[in-house]
């Protein structure tokens, strides 16, 4: 997200730091009425008051203090008071106010603080306190509806969340306007992953508990109408309120930390972080093509180049006959490293990313002393690029997170990493910063950011506030440790110094040089006979038994050749050869199908476990010998999964086509379906929100890629929990692809005159006229979604007619009386975030509307799930009334799904039914 110089530096001011010549000011503000003249009564009177109210603040060990110092006359009386924040320790509220009284008598206008000492009524805000006087007694009563200052960053945020803000700013103006003797409450609200709003409320003590809330009120009353953004502050003279996405304050007063912070293991040296290819289609090199050339040039030049002064190096490399054959790439060392050391990083992350994305026009590598990247697209190097990330952080779980110890270092590291972002003008050599903090008297924290150097200083600010405000999980840090990685910057910081000037390259170790590297001339000579005789031997016996061999599995081959080319594939048999699998390697991986080793039944044949030679565990799908649709399955999935790979699709293996045997192999995926989760009420208390939010993205980014980036495009045609696999960290992977669909690239869907598929998770459009597009499989989805959510199967009761007794009646009911949290699965008892259970029903609501146009793409989908920020429309009223003669037609032909019955759990209702119907044409 962008922001101007100017409103970011607004951001920048307002942190919370600790030492005091960090309060950030919000400003003076003065009565223009009843001036006095200098050095008048009422001047020193004020100088006196501001010099008990200071005194008192450093050796009282009070928040709020309230005096007054009589004048000869009234109007010369003035009365005072001070506050101080309710996370501010004491000695930093003695700071604060010793600081706002003496800025107040020696205004900088610079800071925004002006002459106001003639004013018989005004005050100073800072951040963390505020000193207000004034010679009318009756000032400090009276409840300031008016704020004094109020600010806001505007960045059109959602209606949902802006609901969320209002929400929580009421919620604690309820409980600061309670307290007796501390007006004061704060509130952290997870919105999605790490990110948090942080929000406080304050009053003056000596308000009553309806005045405090008459003013906070009036106070989100102003930012309601005035503002739309991440960010706002408001306040008076009796009161003031904030919110935020980052923490601003203490969940306590201590100032200390509670022992030393942990150390953790995070990577500091020379190694590897991270890559990242482009997977796109039109982003895939050509083998032998001028690009490929290109790009191999390229990296040489970038390895060569790696000793310049600077650490940096951009080049393009053009040529052939169309633009799309040039590429740019560019490497950053890290601005502390040594040349020789530059150099050796650069030179193995070129090896390293021309191995592992051989085949991408666009790709990045991260060393935690340098990056290298190179696409085909220019220019390289943008503020606003942040995909793809790689980041690395301490995390803990919130629920056992160290409060107290992580409060004791979020603060510091906040004001650390916000000067790290503000990159100065006369950085723009390197774009390279360093800072260090310390965080007790043992503990020093050290932070680094750097920018590629062809950004500008601006820019390069912007990249790295990027990172400050949105890939930080302040909320979860367990310590004070953690890198992020854009394309174009990064930030580190750590309690290990892990940047200097005495970077030098490791001279590799005797152990470490090949053989022959070292030794005398005699041992050389020696060794060299041995080879002279030795590897002739080996060679020739070698190339006698492989002769043997490949004339035995030439014939082989050919045998299994002509079985794909004249029985399954055509002349696509050849292609899919090196996927072939001997049937003696699979019995012998099956204990040759024993019962033992069977782990589902499925439509189409049994599902058994085994373990390949190589140690792979993997799921083996027999298909039934007496099956007549099973061979046009077996092809069918075969020819589409083999071409395609996903995390979030199951992984093809192999398969064997050997007399009458047709067997899939696919990786074992242990915890079996989704639906054994969800339905049986055995298993069903072990997933959780966290998990079932993570199985919906998951599942979506899966169909997005059948959608979008497989080639050709898939309609999977029988989406539902059954057919959802999760492995051990519980991330889901679609399967069975039996009945799954190619559509052309160029068309919106297709038409069938066989209707086939799961009841209850066909659209209407698919069910009755046989047309399946990317909407049916959305549709399929959707039902999906709200069955993870709710935890119910798809029909509560059947009759030959309606549907409007089942699921999306039930969930479209709750949503139109606004009750929509109450049809969340009653089993998750943990602690949730209200905001996604409803962002998943609504996003469920939008996926199952009558009419297809209106659904969302799997694209917007995904934007819907990942950024709770993003408006979303009002759903139609879903498809829940299905044509009678779709339910007079119904066939049961069995479960399509080849694991509906995995683990021996079979769901026992029309929810499991299969259908099959041709329509007449």
């Amino acid at each position: 997200m962008a922001f101007s110089n100017l409103g970011f530096l607004f951001i920048l001011i307002i942190f919370v730091h600790v030492d005091a010549d960090d309060f950030h000011s919000s400003g003076s503000y003065c009565s223009s009425l009843n001036k006095t003249t200098p050095n008048s009564p009422f001047q020193l009177n004020l100088k006196t008051l501001f010099k008990y109210l200071s005194s008192n603040a450093t050796t009282g060990n009070k928040e709020f203090y309230s005096t007054k110092v009589l004048g000869t006359n009234h109007f010369d009386t003035i009365y005072g008071l001070y506050l101080c924040r309710g996370d501010l320790p004491s000695q930093l509220c003695g700071k604060c106010i010793s600081e706002a009284t003496h800025s107040y008598l020696f205004p900088d206008p610079n800071q925004g603080i002006f002459d106001c000492s003639s004013s018989r009524e005004g005050g100073i805000s800072y951040d963390e306190c505020m000193v207000q006087y004034s010679n009318n007694f009756t000032y400090f009563s009276a409840v300031d509806l008016t704020p004094s200052s109020s600010s806001c960053l505007s960045s059109n945020m959602s209606a949902t969340f802006m609901n969320l803000v209002f929400d929580t700013l009421n919620k604690i103006a309820d409980k600061a306007s309670q307290g007796s003797t501390e007006k004061y409450a704060t509130k952290q609200v997870r919105i999605s992953g790490f990110r948090s709003l942080y929000s406080l409320a304050q009053c003056t003590p000596n308000l009553s508990s309806q005045d405090c809330r008459t003013c906070l009120g009036n106070m989100i009353k102003q930012v309601k109408q005035e503002c739309g953004g991440n960010e706002a502050t408001s306040s008076s003279r009796s009161c003031n309120l904030k919110y935020a996405m980052y923490p601003f304050y203490r969940e306590s007063k201590s100032l200390a930390p509670v022992g030393l912070i942990p150390i953790t293991n995070l990577s500091n040296d020379f190694g590897y972080l991270s890559h990242n290819c482009s997977t796109s289609t039109n982003e895939t090199i050509i083998k032998n093509s001028q690009f490929e050339s290109n790009l191999r040039n390229l990296l040489s030049s970038l390895s060569s180049n790696a000793t310049n002064k600077i650490g940096f190096y951009k080049t393009t490399i053009g040529g052939g006959e169309s633009p799309s054959d040039t590429v740019t790439g560019l490497f950053m060392c890290r601005g502390d490293v040594s040349l020789s050391l530059c150099q050796l990083c650069v030179q193995t992350a070129a090896k390293r990313i021309h191995s592992e994305c051989s085949s991408s026009k666009e790709a990045i590598i991260w060393y935690t002393h340098c990056l290298l990247r190179y696409s085909y697209r220019s220019p390289l190097s943008t503020w606003n690029d942040t995909s793809p990330m790689f980041h690395e952080f301490n995390i803990a779980n919130t629920s056992n997170l160290n409060r107290e110890q992580q409060n004791s270092f979020t603060l510091t590291l906040v004001s650390t990493l916000s000067d790290i972002t503000n990159m100065k003008e006369e950085s723009t050599t390197k774009n390279y910063v360093t800072a260090t903090a310390k965080l007790n008297g043992v503990q020093t924290l050290y932070a680094l950011g750097q920018c590629t150097p062809d950004l500008n200083s601006g820019d390069c600010s912007s990249c790295l506030q990027n990172i400050f405000l949105y890939e930080i999980p302040w909320c979860c840090l367990s310590s004070p440790e953690g890198k992020v990685f854009y394309p174009s910057c990064y930030i580190m910081f750590g309690l290990s110094k892990f940047h200097g000037d005495d970077d030098r390259v490791q001279t590799p170790s005797q152990a470490s040089l090949p053989p022959g590297a070292t030794g005398g001339k005699r041992n050389g000579r020696y060794q060299k006979k041995i080879l002279l005789i030795v590897v002739p031997t080996i060679v020739a016996g070698m190339l006698f038994l492989c002769s043997g061999w490949h004339l035995l599995r030439r014939k082989e081959s050919k045998k299994y050749k002509t079985i794909l080319r004249e029985n399954i594939f055509g002349d696509e048999g050849s292609t899919l050869e090196p996927l072939q699998m001997d049937l003696a390697i699979i019995e012998a991986a099956t204990n040759n199908f024993s019962t033992e080793n069977l782990i589902g039944k499925g439509g189409f044949g049994n599902v058994y476990k085994g373990i390949l030679s190589d140690g792979r565990h993997v799921a083996v799908k027999r298909l039934s010998k007496i099956s007549k649709q099973g061979i046009k399955e077996f092809k069918n999935e075969v020819l589409l999964i083999a071409k395609f790979q996903h995390r979030n699709l199951v992984t093809f293996i192999g398969f064997c086509l050997k007399d009458e045997e047709k067997i899939l192999i696919y990786e074992y995926v242990p915890n079996g379906s989704l639906d054994y989760f969800l339905f049986d009420t055995q298993q069903q208390k072990l997933l959780n929100w966290s998990q079932r939010y993570k199985i919906i993205k998951g599942v979506a980014r899966g169909i997005h890629y059948l959608h979008e980036h497989s080639r050709p495009k898939i309609i999977h045609r029988d989406l539902k929990p059954s057919n959802v696999l999760l492995d051990t960290s519980m991330n889901p992977k679609i399967s069975d692809f039996g009945i799954a669909r190619i559509v052309e690239m160029d068309r919106d869907q297709e038409i069938t005159n066989k209707i086939v598929g799961t009841f209850g998770y066909m659209s209407p459009e698919y069910a009755m006229l046989g047309y399946f597009s990317e909407k049916s499989d959305i549709f399929s989805f959707g039902v999906m979604i709200l069955g993870i959510v709710t935890g119910k199967k798809i029909l509560t009761s059947y009759d030959c007619y309606h549907l409007a007794s089942g699921l999306l009646n039930y969930v479209w009911e709750k949503w139109t009386e606004n009750k929509a949290l109450s049809i969340l699965d009653q089993k998750i008892k943990e602690n949730y975030l209200e905001i996604e259970v409803i962002k998943c029903i609504q996003v469920g609501l939008l996926c199952v509307q009558e009419n297809p146009d209106v659904r969302p793409p799997m694209i917007t989908i995904i934007s819907y799930l990942d950024n709770h920020l993003i408006e979303m429309p009002s759903p139609q009223e879903p498809a829940f009334m299905l044509h009678r003669r779709i339910i007079d037609q119904v066939q049961v032909v069995g479960g399509a799904s080849s694991f509906d019955h995995i683990n021996n759990f079979t769901p026992s209702s029309i929810n499991e039914m299969s259908i099959s119907e041709d329509l007449s044409r």
